[in-house]
């Protein structure tokens, strides 16, 4: 198959950590894939030994059978339905008529309504024109994401939890991260990569791998305040962080910033390894919530891996561990508890060590890649062996063409109810509430173009599916780029 991932961002972004692994172990069963990007391609390389074709949005628009054997995506895995992704498939499918799945990694209403600092159910009630350009287009629009959702042919979500928000009826995999065992592993700690950041041969050491964004910024700032407990309490402690931040953050703490942090900002993933293996301890702040139950830090798997023992929130992965054993949970994620978990593992060399045997076999069994990815082949050919659900050849490449798209869903799946409406398939009534629900907020904008009378609220109640709501501060960089 040719298979054409999508992503939001360029190559450096959090995804391509996900996207550069499977796209090589898929090409070792295979298939050839290509990722294209919004961003520029120099940033390639971000990325250590890319095992892809390397697009841009503009030369698969340009050239649409990108691939060696001439012809265009069999399969396109859009990574997000963010709005630059969402804008290049409507503009890619008429061409190429590709089975169409989405990956979902966050709850995306809670992304934007941090980054807006308005309420959903509000921006969802406001017209498109209002946005203008204060929405960036690596953000996902507050309508329009659903519509690419309800055009895909099948979900890939990145955590178990995410499968409750998914529209009714579309088939969705559970697509957990696979990592390179290789290259993540336990190893011995370089005391010339001490020596070179100049940590003390007194000082712990906690290392964070992974961006500053508008979405993690106060969980950054309350490890970085914890730290500074640590250091008051008597316990001298460094913290290593690698990624992007912005001067504002930094230069928001008191002078003594530099004393206790070591910031290397975007670092090179062959250097990762050798960072971790410095670690006391690896703490991946936050705490439960519309923003943590529905992602999964990719960091934490590499965390797991190098064999250290491990303090991360008490959801998301966390589930499937028991406190204790695998890891050290946060209950609150306040700077207080994060440095309290420290100070216990600092203090006993046995619990530390439980811990970081414990992580280790849990990576090993829930992060192969090569077993994760076979079970995503098997997802594709699954979703190529069926019609597809959108009828692409009478799409036009606009970005409002997703509405025509769906009317004729709804349109499908009204012809095929019964007379009697308490005979109907619950599943089908479920879907049809759902889709109704999520084009009503964009009929201002198509108008007569739909069918008349298809899309009032058919079925109210009937449980069409939305995003949990939740907001928080909103704050600069919409674009998480990590390490991590």
């Amino acid at each position: 198959m040719n298979i054409l991932f999508v992503n939001y961002g360029d190559f450096t972004t959090n995804s391509l950590n996900h996207i550069g692994g499977f796209a090589a172990a898929l090409s070792r069963l295979g298939h050839t894939c290509a990722v294209a990007i919004a961003g520029k391609k120099e940033t390639l390389s971000a990325v250590l030994a890319p095992e892809f074709i390397p697009l841009s949005y503009d030369d698969v628009l340009t050239r649409p059978s990108p691939f060696p054997d001439g012809r265009p995506a069999d399969i396109i895995h859009a990574w997000t339905p963010r709005e630059c992704v969402r804008r290049f498939v409507l503009a890619y499918q008429p061409r190429a008529r590709a089975r169409l799945i989405v990956h979902m990694e966050d709850n995306e209403e809670h992304l934007v309504e941090s980054w807006t600092g308005r309420p959903i159910a509000e921006l969802r009630a406001t017209r498109d024109a209002d946005f203008g350009s204060a929405l960036p287009q690596c953000l996902p629009h507050p309508v329009r994401y659903r519509n690419l959702l309800w055009l895909a042919d099948g979900i890939t979500v990145i955590i178990d939890r995410l499968r409750e928000i998914m529209p009714p009826g579309t088939p969705v995999h559970l697509l957990t991260l696979g990592i390179d065992f290789a290259l993540y592993h336990p190893q011995p700690v370089d005391p010339r990569l001490r020596d070179e950041l100049c940590l003390r041969p007194d000082e712990r050491v906690i290392v964070y791998s992974g961006s500053l964004s508008f979405a993690n910024e106060s969980e950054i700032r309350d490890l970085d305040a914890a730290i500074r407990l640590l250091n008051q309490r008597g316990i001298s402690t460094r913290l290593v962080r690698t990624g992007v931040s912005s001067p504002e953050f930094s230069g928001g703490f008191a002078a003594t910033y530099r004393d206790i942090v070591v910031d290397l900002g975007f670092v090179e993933k062959a250097r990762l390894p050798a960072l971790l293996a410095l670690a006391d301890v690896l703490v991946q702040p936050g705490r439960t919530g519309a923003f943590n139950d529905f992602r999964f830090p990719s960091k934490v798997p590499e965390f797991l891996a190098a064999g250290k023992p491990v303090i991360l929130p008490g959801t998301n992965i966390a589930r499937l561990m028991e406190d204790g054993r695998e890891a050290l949970f946060l209950r609150t994620g306040s700077p207080d508890e994060i440095a309290e978990k420290c100070a216990l593992v600092f203090s006993d060399s046995a619990l530390a060590k439980r811990l970081g045997n414990a992580a280790l076999a849990f990576a090993r069994e829930h992060f192969d890649l090569e077993t994760n990815t076979a079970a995503l082949e098997a997802f594709y050919t699954s979703i190529a062996r069926v019609p597809a659900r959108a009828n692409w050849a009478a799409a036009t490449a606009t970005p409002s063409s997703d509405v025509p798209l769906l009317a004729e869903q709804v349109s499908g799946i009204a012809a095929r109810l019964p007379d009697s409406a308490g005979s109907a398939d619950p599943a089908m009534l479920r879907r049809l509430a759902g889709l109704t629900d999520d084009l009503a907020p964009a009929l201002p904008s198509v108008g007569s173009r739909h069918p008349d009378g298809i899309l009032r609220p058919l079925g109210a109640g009937l449980g069409g599916s939305s995003m949990p709501a939740g907001s928080s501060e909103a704050s600069r960089n919409p674009r998480a780029r990590s390490n991590a």
